[in-house]
């Protein structure tokens, strides 16, 4: 015997309950997913962030060494920071250009002229750290030049450093390809 006691439309309506789950699951994994994107763009922006900042703390410690060794009596100093090997730029002179601009002083060898006679790379015992997880990928490193400036004339030493991150990555002729580079500069009256 059929109860008829049960609405027919209660009947038909049974089917559609799971075209209505289905739809939910599928707006549910559409968020899911979306957020999932979202965390992983946000943990690639903190990651370039930090490299950022820890290229920019390895081109401090090559500043302040190379600024350290240039205010020493020359007998002192590194041999690449010596007097003798310090180019002077005269930037009175229409045109001229800093040595630290030249790319031979950062890729040339150590006679190829500009400043890459002064090109000194710290050792890791000058920038380690026991504490820290992160190594560069390149020694910092840093050059130094005089410059004639102004009028009336007057002369000052340019120190340029350079730091890089843990995953920096460069073709053969310098040019990075991945990761960060930072240039820190400041300038001596000595």
């Amino acid at each position: 015997m059929i109860n008829s006691s049960v609405p027919v439309s209660i009947a038909r309506q049974k089917g559609i309950s799971l075209i209505i789950v289905l739809i939910l699951l599928v707006v549910i994994g559409l968020t899911a997913a979306s957020a999932m994107r979202g965390a992983t763009s946000s943990q690639r922006v903190t990651n370039n962030v930090r490299m950022d900042v820890v290229a920019q703390q390895y081109a401090e410690a090559a500043l302040r060494f190379c600024e350290a060794q240039l205010q020493l009596a020359d007998a002192a100093r590194v041999n690449s920071l010596k007097v003798a090997v310090i180019p002077a730029v005269d930037m009175t002179v229409g045109g001229a250009t800093g040595a630290w601009e030249n790319p031979v002083s950062w890729n040339g060898p150590v006679g190829a002229g500009a400043a890459a006679a002064t090109r000194t790379a710290l050792n890791a015992a000058q920038y380690s750290s026991a504490t820290s997880s992160y190594l560069p990928a390149k020694a910092p490193e840093c050059v130094a030049e005089t410059q004639t400036l102004g009028s009336p004339t007057f002369t000052v030493t340019v120190v340029t450093a350079r730091g890089f991150s843990p995953d920096y990555q460069a073709d053969g002729a310098g040019n990075t390809t991945h990761g960060a580079v930072v240039w820190l500069q400041s300038i001596l009256n000595l």
